[in-house]
């Protein structure tokens, strides 16, 4: 008969039973007792005895020696059995846990050289592709592909060499070729010798964890908006730049470009246009530059270049002209077209600086004197600039004060008809006087203005004064005259611009009629569609409209037919060269032409000769302003002058 371990409790039980019948029946006749637990001899009881040479009590009591012993037998037996059932329930168990784990488990035969697999489970078959039939016998170093100089790599070799545990983050592949990230741990396994037969390994498939590590590393680097590298990656890679001109002794360029009058866009069609133009120019300037040199965005409007290996100033000049003139075409968003240059200055390494933030500082400064020179231009940095944005910090400062100290005034120029000499009108123009500098020219401070956004509050201060003033000469009897206030391209922009103009004329009684604002021709074909609105609802309140500086912008005749405008102002830029120049003497008949054909009257500014006021006046200009009459003029001295020219009303 087999083993007991191999027999069904059922079977094991009537062998037992049988067994103890016949030991009962043997005893009592007096035959050899042998106890046979299914074919095993298990006690030997006595040799064989007749019945009749025991008594009966001896007899008993070698039964009952029989009986004991076998129960004792029995309980043994069952107790290696039921030890022999929890062992198998626990490799079931086992066996289960592995088959439903959730990270992959292999488990290879450690031989000399290989490990090859000797079992995976089934998340191994679903994480990788491959079947169990497909991957018995490989080592499963086939996970790697072609992918097999990973530095992680030397934490599982030494882990084999030296038969201890370890783990590595490895990048495998699938039997459809594609990547996941394996987190692998491997123990090793031993005999009874300590000798190690199997490694047991076990993937964590972390895909998505490192997907979004990398997700968050790319955020923390790069700008949401344009996925240009953002200040702290522009940092590295000026860093990375730099250490390679020095090994190789190549010249690197650090550039700032900035976008002019950017804010315009933001101001008025919102954030959600402006962050279109952003990403059109980022376009832009990528489009413009080699693969291996750097755009980054800082923020705002602000870009900085790193353009690596440049054979000299001459190259770098190449490429930022290219930024300059694709820049310089219009952006549309939707159905507006906008007309945005940039500013753009740059710094050479080694000679404006050897270390990353020196060069990014001077590039900045050299952007700044672009602003200062007008904009729309590359200015490289020198020494000599550092002591100019000092100047131009202090200089906001002061600005600042000048405002709540009451440092601003307004001087007025006259405008004098050419049909008959009269002054029709008078421009108000700010002047600053500092309290330790002096008079302060416009021409250094209203740019500062505009990029710092002070124009808003000094604009609409000039605006409410000038009413204020020409409400007073009403009042002390002089004739009406018209004052023409240039209006700013921030202030324009402003959502509350017409409500705030109607309630200064409104407070200051001042005729609507008596009140001529100036805009300039770039400001308004920034988004000619969107600027018309604005101004159909300015002309709503009785004033008149003027575009400043005709001809230096971008004016399209068919939106400037549909401008609700009264007069073109041809800039002094063309009056100034009229006979020197045959071009701006064109350009300015042009345009008295023009204003004509459409019914508007023509002003000429910065009217200083006489040959100038003949050629304007022998070819229909309809009004001049400039110093061959007279320079802006205090209230005092601008009664002075409306009384030598007969203006009713002057004492």
């Amino acid at each position: 008969m087999g083993s007991p371990l191999n027999e069904s409790p059922a079977s094991f039980a009537r062998d037992r039973r049988q067994a103890m019948k016949l030991a009962m029946i043997y005893g009592a006749i007096g035959t050899a007792w042998v106890l046979m637990t299914s074919g095993i001899p298990v006690l030997l009881v006595s040799r064989a005895v007749a019945a009749a040479d025991l008594p009966w009590g001896q007899a008993l009591s070698g039964l009952l020696v029989v009986l004991a012993t076998s129960w004792m037998l029995y309980l043994l037996i069952k107790e290696k059995l039921e030890a022999a059932s929890r062992a198998a329930l626990q490799l079931r168990l086992r066996d289960r846990a592995l088959e439903s784990s959730v990270n992959s488990i292999i488990i290879t035969r450690h031989d000399q050289d290989t490990n090859p697999v000797v079992y995976v489970n089934p998340a191994f078959q679903r994480t990788t592709g491959y079947t169990a039939s497909e991957v018995i016998g490989r080592d499963c170093s086939f996970l790697l592909g072609d992918d097999r100089d990973q530095a992680a790599l030397d934490a599982i070799r030494g882990a084999l060499r030296d038969g201890r545990e370890g783990q590595a983050l490895l990048r495998n592949y699938r039997k459809n070729g594609s990547l996941f990230w394996n987190e692998l741990h491997i123990a090793p396994v031993r005999d009874d010798q300590g000798e190690i037969t199997h490694y047991v390994g076990i993937q964590n498939d972390v895909t998505e964890r490192i997907r979004y590590q990398h997700e968050l590393e790319y955020q923390a680097n790069h700008d949401t908006l344009t996925g240009l590298p953002n200040r702290n990656l522009l940092a590295d890679r000026v860093t990375q730049t730099l250490a390679y001109a020095v090994r190789y002794a190549n010249p690197v360029a650090v550039a700032f470009v900035d976008l002019d009058n950017f804010k315009f866009v933001n101001d008025s069609l919102g954030h959600q246009a402006g962050d279109k133009i952003i990403k059109m120019a980022a376009d832009r300037i990528k489009a413009c530059i080699r693969g291996s040199d750097t755009v980054a965005r800082l923020g705002g409007d602000e870009f900085v270049l790193v353009l690596f290996d440049q054979t000299g100033e001459n190259t770098v000049g190449e490429a930022l002209q290219r930024v300059l003139a694709t820049m310089a075409q219009p952006f549309h968003v939707g159905a507006h077209e906008f007309h945005i240059t940039c500013s753009i200055g740059y710094a050479m390494f080694p000679g404006d600086g050897d270390k990353p933030e020196l060069l990014l500082r001077n590039a900045d400064i050299a952007m700044y004197h672009a602003k200062h020179l007008g904009r729309n231009n590359i200015q490289a940095y020198f020494p000599a600039l550092n002591d100019q944005i000092d100047q131009r910090l202090l200089l906001e400062a002061d600005l600042r004060r000048a405002i709540e100290n009451d440092q601003l005034f307004l001087c007025y120029q006259p405008q004098i008809g050419l049909g008959d000499d009269r002054v029709i009108g008078v421009e108000a123009l700010i002047r600053w006087r500092h309290p330790e500098r002096g008079l302060i020219p416009p021409v250094q401070f209203i740019p500062l203005a505009e990029e710092t956004g002070l124009i808003v509050p000094i604009g609409a201060w000039v605006l409410r004064t000038a009413c204020e003033q020409a409400k007073a000469w009403q009042r002390d009897g002089i004739a009406p005259l018209r004052v023409s206030v240039n209006l700013s391209a921030r202030q324009f922009v402003q959502k509350d611009l017409v409500q705030s103009i109607r309630q200064v004329l409104d407070e200051t009684g001042l005729d609507p009629g008596m009140l001529e604002l100036e805009l300039t021709e770039s400001l308004i074909m920034h988004n000619a569609e969107l600027f018309i609105s604005t101004l159909r609802e300015l002309k709503a309140l009785g004033i008149a409209l003027a575009i400043d500086d005709f001809g230096t912008g971008y004016s399209s005749l068919s939106y400037l037919k549909r401008f609700p405008i009264d007069r073109l102002k041809i800039d002094q830029s063309f009056v100034h060269d009229l006979h020197t120049d045959s071009d701006s003497a064109a350009i300015s008949l042009a345009v008295i032409r023009l204003g004509h054909s459409l019914e508007l009257r023509v002003i000429a500014e910065g009217v200083e000769t006489m040959q100038q006021l003949d050629f304007l006046r022998s070819n229909g200009c309809d009004e001049i302003q400039g110093y061959y009459y007279s320079k802006p003029l205090p209230d005092d001295e601008l009664r002075q002058f409306l009384a030598k020219h007969n203006v009713p009303g002057v004492r």
